[in-house]
C-alpha cells in the first residue's frame, strides 16, 4: 500500500504519542520525526531521520570527549544526561553546568519539539529555579542562545519563540517533564547545544552553581522544504512503480 508523507508523519506522531501515553523508561524506537535521548551511548550517537537527514550528538564535559548517561526516570520520562570519561561529577545521568550535548544536522531542518526532563523549580532536591540553556545555530550561520527556567510545578519561562506546557509536574518523583514546541520559529537550524547554567540562589544557602542539571528527552524537527520535495518525489516513483507492477 502506497503511505504518502503525511501518513509517515501521522505514525511518527501516533508513535509518539504512544510512547508518552505508556511513560516508557526502556530505550524508545526513533520514528520518522523524532530521535529519543535514552538511545545515545557511548560518547557520540548518530541517527538518521526526516526521510535520510543524518543527527550527531556528542556529548562533552568543557571542551573534552565525555559519555551518554542514564538515571533512573521520574513520572516515567527518560531522557539522557552526560557524565565525563573518568572521575567524579556533579550529578551522573543528567546534563549539568560545564557539560554539554551538541547536536549537528547533515542538512537544515525546523526544530518542532524539544522535550526536556528532570528540570525542577524548587525546593526539589534544594534545586531552585534550575535553567537549561540551549544554543541554536541557524543555516545563516547566526548564533541565538535561549533559556528555559522552570518556575512552579508546572509553570516556566522560556526566552525562545513556541510555547511550552508541563508533561509531569516539577516535583519530588513526578519528572519535571517540559515539552517546548517549535522553540525556534520556522528559522532553519543546522546544529544545537545544550548545557546548564546557575540557577536561583537556594533558601538553604546554596550559591545555585550546582542546582540546574537535566535530561534531554527528545528532538523533533522537520525537513526543509527542498528536502520535503525530494522526500515527496521520492514517495511519488515509489507509488507509480507498484501501480506498475500491481498493473502487470
Amino acid at each position: 500500500m502506497k503511505l504518502t508523507y503525511l501518513k509517515q508523519l501521522a505514525v511518527a506522531v501516533s508513535l509518539t504519542s504512544a510512547a508518552f501515553s505508556a511513560h516508557a523508561t526502556t530505550p524508545t524506537p526513533n520514528t520518522f520525526d523524532t530521535i529519543y535521548g535514552n538511545n545515545f551511548t557511548g560518547s557520540s550517537y548518530s541517527a538518521s531521520f526526516l526521510g535520510g537527514v543524518n543527527a550527531t550528538f556528542d556529548a562533552k564535559v568543557g571542551a573534552a570527549a565525555g559519555k551518554f548517561s542514564t538515571k533512573a526516570g521520574q513520572g516515567g520520562y527518560q531522557g539522557i544526561g552526560v557524565s565525563p570519561l573518568a572521575g567524579s561529577e556533579r550529578t551522573s545521568g543528567e546534563i549539568d553546568i560545564g557539560e554539554f550535548i551538541n547536536t549537528s544536522f547533515s542538512t537544515n531542518i525546523t526544530i518542532t519539539n524539544i522535550k526536556l526532563g528532570l528540570l525542577f523549580d524548587g525546593p526539589e532536591y534544594s534545586d531552585v529555579n534550575e535553567i537549561a540553556q540551549i544554543t541554536a545555530t541557524y543555516a545563516d550561520n547566526s548564533v541565538h542562545q535561549f533559556t528555559f527556567t522552570a518556575t512552579g510545578e508546572t509553570t516556566g519561562i522560556w526566552s525562545g519563540l513556541g510555547s511550552f506546557v508541563n508533561l509531569s509536574k516539577a516535583k519530588d518523583s513526578l519528572g519535571g517533564a517540559w515539552s517546548i514546541t517549535n522553540p525556534f520559529g520556522t528559522n532553519l537550524v543546522k546544529s544545537l547545544s545544550f548545557t546548564a547554567i546557575a540557577g536561583v540562589k537556594g533558601a538553604a544557602g546554596g550559591a545555585g552553581t550546582n542546582q540546574s542539571d537535566y535530561t534531554l528527552i527528545s528532538i523533533s524537527a522537520v525537513p526543509e522544504s527542498e528536502t520535503y520535495a525530494m522526500i515527496l518525489a521520492g514517495l511519488a516513483g515509489i507509488g507509480f512503480v507498484a501501480r506498475r507492477k500491481k498493473q502487470a
